[in-house]
């Protein structure tokens, strides 16, 4: 299960009423979800502020480090 699926649950709520909470789709979130969908850092901090979390425990910051090319 994906973290940002795991704090959903954890916050008791649904992706329905997530969704709508956040004025987007239920499918728009679930593809957030599955990670089909990459989002901007303010749409993280908005989904991490209504599941009372921060971005990084829902984000992994590893998915948007900046790598060294050597």
């Amino acid at each position: 299960m994906s973290l940002p699926k795991q704090a959903r649950l954890q916050a008791g709520l649904s992706i329905e009423n997530a969704a709508k909470l956040l004025n987007i789709s239920g499918g728009y979130l679930s593809q957030i979800e599955n990670g089909q969908r990459q989002i901007s850092a303010e749409r993280a901090k908005e989904i991490a502020k209504l599941y009372n979390m921060s971005t990084e425990e829902i984000f992994l910051p590893s998915r948007y480090a900046i790598r060294e090319v050597g």
